[in-house]
């Protein structure tokens, strides 16, 4: 587990050095460096704004994105406590439990994965199946159910079993979140703003955690409700103040809700740039990003990161190809 009181960059680098040394991770490509790529996009441009892309969503063909970052530290601390299964929560497109479920069996766990809507079963859509297909059991229960569980996970607690929180949102996630900009090797002082999707808040906790003062983090909320800024707020107690902005105006109805607008954005945007983006998380993120830019809350001579979380696989529900 964390420990406090030990500097950030010291606890990755002795988490970084026990994940190194599993040939298992070595040869699956998850520990591979991040790129960053230039976006060439005209509005952007106009405004004289750079902005460049953290391609997390590039690392793995399974494991895109945020997902692996925040599940890393959690399975190691799994193996070191010498648990044989992993089990969290999620919804029908659930990219957190997809991704574990892929992970876990890489390192010889048995995974399970609770999803929330009792109407479901395994054919409900492509993400559910295939995550079964990797070997994870899933067990379908009613949305009051799932809620006690997320809220208590404790309960599921049993010998020989790591259970990890919606989305990988604990201390452990946290950390691994922090460590997506080492793994970029980003310098991040170089930079004016971070922007990334939030859902959970896990990983833009941990990315204002990893970022230095001067540097404002934006997160980009998918949900809807004045109670996710009072939650951000609560998580970013000790952290210096006005160091982030939750964006509240882009989240197209809530978690899992889109316009005609919003897919018309992504589909423009990907033809544009060659940058393809999801309708639930960075679709907004990059739509909020550009609205930001226009209207020059992020101002002229600015240098944004934009971290792409990845969850590209949640593109199948949507009609954004033509």
């Amino acid at each position: 587990m964390p420990i406090p009181d030990t500097p950030l960059s010291q606890q990755i680098a002795c988490f970084e050095t026990a994940l190194a040394a599993d040939p298992r991770l070595q040869a699956s490509g998850l520990l591979a460096t991040l790129d960053i790529d230039t976006l060439s996009y005209a509005l952007f441009e106009a405004c004289s704004v750079q902005v460049d892309v953290l391609r997390a969503d590039q690392l793995h063909p399974v494991v895109s994105g945020n997902k692996w970052f925040k599940l890393k530290y959690n399975l190691l601390q799994a193996q070191r406590d010498g648990c044989r299964e992993l089990l969290s929560f999620g919804g029908a497109w659930s990219n957190h439990l997809h991704a574990l479920a892929y992970v876990g069996g890489l390192l010889g766990f048995k995974t399970c994965g609770i999803v929330r809507g009792n109407e479901l079963d395994t054919a409900a859509n492509p993400m559910l199946a295939e995550a079964q297909a990797l070997g994870m059991e899933l067990e379908f229960v009613s949305r009051q159910q799932f809620r006690y569980y997320r809220e208590a996970p404790r309960q599921l607690a049993a010998d020989l079993r790591w259970v990890i929180p919606e989305g990988g949102d604990n201390q452990l996630g946290q950390l691994g979140a922090a460590s997506m900009l080492l793994q970029a090797h980003a310098v991040a002082g170089e930079y004016s703003h971070v922007v990334v999707a939030v859902g959970t808040g896990c990983t833009f906790a941990g990315l204002r955690q990893a970022l230095p003062d001067s540097v404002k983090l934006v997160g980009v909320s998918a949900l809807k409700g004045a109670w996710v800024e009072q939650d951000m707020a609560r998580r970013m107690r000790g952290l210096p103040a006005g160091g982030w902005y939750l964006d509240q105006a882009h989240h197209f109805g809530g978690f899992g809700k889109v316009t005609p607008d919003l897919l018309s954005f992504i589909r423009g945007f990907g033809d544009n740039t060659g940058l393809l983006l999801d309708p639930i998380y960075t679709g907004k993120a990059m739509m909020a990003l550009q609205d930001l830019i226009s209207e020059s809350m992020i101002p002229c001579g600015s240098r944004v990161l934009f971290v792409h979380s990845g969850g590209l696989q949640g593109r199948r529900g949507f009609p954004i190809t033509h």
